[in-house]
């Protein structure tokens, strides 16, 4: 696939030699590897997206950072960077990017904007990273990946299951009422069932508070009524 290659301004290039490493914005150098490029991708995808320029070398002097252009001799040298793109995104939208020129400087500069992604997207380590400020985090505990997928949307705490028992909604009066009124007939635990409303055997947030929701509802009802 041919990349597009983009010639900057001297200014264009001041800004990215300075820019601060932050959220949304990461610098790295063509030596890279890889699988320790994915780390970095990952990252971004499964915060709120980034930029990442790839071939920007970092050096420390007596206490001050400096940087370089050093980019890739021609676009087949960044084979093996490319790739880990469509690894991580298989389906080629998660992403885009443009080769940079600077006419005094060597090489070419990848520039990869990352979007944030709809799931969660796992290194090739397969741990799923996150980007905190200027600094890319693994998720180490099932409760800060549940945490991101909540962020995400692909869980929702409504659908997460309280350690009662089924009955707490099953047999209730509030449900008994309102399950006469379903079409077509059904039993309250088939029908809560069918809802997604009882998960793993248990009931699920959403599924005790339609109990209480409709409870409430009756007892509204019925002072209206009583008015």
């Amino acid at each position: 696939m041919s990349i597009e290659v983009v010639e900057i301004t001297s200014d264009q290039l001041n800004k990215i030699l300075i820019a601060q490493e932050s959220h949304f914005l990461d610098l790295k150098s063509i030596d890279i590897q890889p699988g320790k490029l994915c780390k970095f991708i990952a990252g971004f995808a499964n915060a709120d997206g980034g930029e990442l320029f790839i071939g920007i070398d970092e050096d420390t002097v007596e206490g001050k950072k400096t940087r370089a252009w050093r980019g890739f001799t021609d676009q087949e040298a960044a084979n093996g960077h490319l790739q880990i793109f469509e690894q991580l995104f298989p389906l080629g939208d998660g992403y885009s990017y443009t080769f940079l020129i600077y006419e005094a400087c060597p090489g070419l500069v990848l520039q990869v904007t990352i979007f944030k992604s709809r799931g969660v997207v796992e290194a090739s380590d397969s741990v799923p990273y996150l980007r905190r400020g200027a600094q890319t985090l693994p998720i180490k505990t099932e409760q800060a990946l549940e945490r991101l997928r909540l962020d995400k949307g692909i869980e929702s705490f409504e659908r997460r299951t309280i350690d009662v028992e089924l009955e707490v909604i099953t047999i209730s009066q509030v449900m008994s009422k309102f399950i006469s009124a379903v079409v077509p007939t059904s039993e309250a635990e088939l029908w809560l069932r069918k809802q997604q409303l009882i998960q793993k055997n248990k009931p699920t947030v959403a599924g005790t508070f339609l109990t209480i929701g409709l409870k409430l509802k009756i007892q509204v009802d019925y002072l209206v009524i009583l008015l």
